[in-house]
C-alpha cells in the first residue's frame, strides 16, 4: 500500500508539471504506468504465493496440507496470469506513448520515467532487506541454538530461506528488466524504449540539410 501511494503520489505531481503536452496523452500515460504498477504487484504477490506454497512441502506433512498448497498455487496462478498479461498490455501502449514523445524530455517520457525509478525504488529496497533476512536464515542453520532457530527446525529454517531468496531473486530480476526502459539507471545495461538522438548525429543532419 505504502509503494502504491508512492507512485501515484510522485506520478500525478509529475503529469501536473507545468509543461506544454502538445499529444494531450499525459492523462493517458499515468493511467497506463500507475496500472502497470499495481498489475506488477499483483502479479508478484501471485508469484510468491506460488512459490511459498510450493516451498511448503519441506518437511513432513500430511494430506490437509496438500489440499491447501494445490488451492494456494491456483489463486497464484489466476493472479500472476491475468495481472501478468494485463500488465505487459498496459506496459506497451505506455512505452509507445512515451516513444511517440520523439524527444527525451517529453510530458510522456517523464512519466515513463517516474514509473521506473518508483519500481527501481521498491525492488531494489526488497532486494536489500530479503538479503540481510537471508543472511541471517543461513545463520539460523549454522547455529540454530544461538540464533534463535532451535525451536523451529532445521526444515522451517531451509523453508524461510528458500521463500525470502525468492523474493530476492525475483526482484532482482524486475530490477533488471525495468533498468532497460529508458532513462537514468544505477544499472550499466542497455536501455530500451525512449533513447534520445545523439547531438552528433543531429548536427550533421543539419550541415547536409545547408549544402
Amino acid at each position: 500500500m505504502v509503494a502504491l501511494f508512492l507512485l501515484f503520489f510522485v506520478i500525478i505531481v509529475v503529469a501536473n508539471r507545468a509543461e506544454p503536452d502538445p499529444r494531450g496523452l499525459r492523462s493517458l500515460s499515468v493511467y497506463l504506468f500507475s496500472m502497470t504498477f499495481v498489475m506488477l504487484e499483483i502479479a508478484f504477490v501471485g508469484s510468491i504465493l506460488i512459490i511459498t506454497s510450493l516451498f511448503s512441502f519441506i518437511g513432513p506433512h500430511g494430506s490437509p496440507l496438500t489440499n491447501s498448497v494445490a488451492r494456494s498455487v491456483v489463486i497464484g496462478a489466476i493472479l500472476f496470469v491475468i495481472a501478468g498479461v494485463t500488465m505487459f498490455i498496459h506496459l506497451s501502449k505506455g512505452i509507445d506513448t512515451a516513444q511517440g514523445d520523439g524527444r527525451v524530455d517529453g510530458p510522456n517520457v517523464r512519466i515513463q520515467r517516474t514509473y521506473v525509478s518508483v519500481v527501481t525504488f521498491v525492488y531494489l529496497l526488497t532486494v536489500v532487506i530479503t538479503l540481510a533476512v537471508s543472511i541471517y536464515f543461513i545463520f539460523e542453520l549454522i547455529a540454530p541454538g544461538v540464533f534463535g532457530g532451535g525451536g523451529h527446525g532445521r526444515s522451517a529454517i531451509v523453508q524461510n530461506l528458500l521463500d525470502t531468496l525468492y523474493v530476492m531473486v525475483a526482484s532482482g530480476i524486475i530490477l533488471m528488466a525495468h533498468s532497460q526502459l529508458g532513462g537514468p539507471s544505477i544499472f550499466p545495461f542497455g536501455r530500451l524504449g525512449t533513447t534520445p538522438e545523439e547531438p552528433e548525429t543531429f548536427v550533421v543532419v543539419v550541415e547536409e540539410e545547408f549544402r
